[in-house]
């Protein structure tokens, strides 16, 4: 659901003004008896006291704490902490925690929620050997999104295994597993069944898998986890065979655990 319908039945999807799309958003209501049918003069209402606060926290980590209310002041703890800091922007917080915010003028109107610490790190896709543009972009297995797929080429050639994926994570890390997750639209086409995990701190010598091994049929996502943690800033990800035997291999999303 995106938004309200159409002004009949059976006309299509919400109207455009009407939709609210995919990401973060910060929504306050109001709930008024109506009385004597007049719903325009009920609608046209204001709100009053103050604006709830909100906290959210972005994939790579940064927490944002977010109020309607115009020129307001916020300030935050963590874990519990007694000092509170003046809230200027977004603050770091990979490792998780509690976040508690108020306002300045306020300190009544309290919002609170914790955070567990992400193990997943930011990669970008730099090459795959085979990918259908426009539909199965290798892209898709790290923009956080299981509705997306990564999908070898079907549309001019099939190529045949193995299929791989190089990420960059941007510098050296510690690396201690990764997460694989199948298409989550109940299609098999592509699911991988036999995998490898190679790791370079060049993206030019790869030497030997760190991990290899046989997923699970199914839609569940795999984690696996190293038997040493490796450190290196890239990561090729390949498939060996697919679950139903066909020539395709593909994914919804790919995530590294690190440090």
């Amino acid at each position: 659901m995106t938004g309200l319908g159409g002004n009949s039945c059976g006309q299509g999807g919400p109207l455009e003004p009407d939709r609210v799309k995919a990401g973060e958003h910060s929504m306050n209501f109001i709930i008024r008896p109506v009385r004597q049918a007049r719903y325009t003069e009920t609608a046209c209402v204001s709100a009053s006291g103050e604006m709830p606060l909100s906290i959210s926290r972005s994939r790579d980590g940064m927490v944002t704490i977010r109020s309607e209310k115009a020129g307001a002041e916020l300030l935050y703890t963590l874990n519990d902490g007694r000092k509170k800091l003046p809230y200027t922007g977004p603050f770091s917080l990979r490792q998780g925690g509690k976040v508690t915010a108020c306002y300045k003028d306020n300190p009544a109107v309290v919002t609170s929620i914790t955070f567990e610490k992400i193990e997943s790190i930011p990669m970008e896709v730099i090459y795959a050997s085979s990918e259908e543009v426009g539909e199965g972009n290798a892209s898709h297995l790290v923009d956080g999104n299981p509705s997306t797929i990564w999908h070898t080429m079907y549309s001019v050639t099939v190529a045949k295994y193995p299929h791989w994926v190089d990420f960059d994570a941007g510098e050296a890390k510690t690396i201690k597993g990764f997460v694989y997750t199948p298409r989550q639209d109940g299609g098999n086409n592509g699911n991988i069944k036999d995998y490898s995990l190679q790791v370079s701190m060049d993206g030019k010598e790869w030497g030997e898998p760190v991990a290899k091994g046989t997923f699970a049929a199914g839609a569940k996502a795999q984690r696996v986890m190293l038997d040493k943690p490796v450190k290196a800033r890239y990561i090729r990800f390949t498939g060996l065979s697919s679950q139903n035997g066909a020539d395709f291999a593909g994914g919804a999303e790919f995530t590294v655990i690190a440090d």
